[in-house]
Parts: structure tokens; C-alpha cells; sequence
């Protein structure tokens, strides 16, 4: 039986990460305006999202 992670194909994947890095661009934002977040770990969590879209679609050669 395949595991829950391989029902996805590797262009969902790079989709979903996409997504999230957009929706990380928004939240975080807010979070730091409101001094709820330092801004150095908002660019980095939203640039290990960005890795992750870049790796992915290199690695697929997408």
C-alpha cells in the first residue's frame, strides 16, 4: 500500500510549496508589523519555503 505522501505528484507538490510561500509573504508581514514576529526569522522561514519550490522543481526538471 503506498504511504499518504506518495499519492502526490511532484508538480502538486512544487504547487502546494508555491502557495505556501505566498501565503508565509502575507502572514508574516502582518505578524511582523504588529511585532508579533522578528522580520530575520520571517525572511528565513519564507526563504527555506523558496528552497524547497526551487529544489523541487530542479530535482523534477520541471
Amino acid at each position: 500500500m503506498a504511504k499518504p505522501y506518495e499519492a502526490f505528484t511532484v508538480e502538486e507538490l512544487i504547487a502546494e510549496a508555491t502557495r505556501e510561500a505566498a501565503k508565509r509573504r502575507e502572514v508574516y508581514e502582518r505578524l511582523c508589523m504588529a511585532g508579533k514576529m522578528r522580520r530575520a526569522d520571517a525572511d528565513r522561514k519564507i526563504a527555506l519555503m523558496d528552497a524547497i519550490v526551487r529544489r523541487l522543481t530542479r530535482t523534477a526538471a520541471v
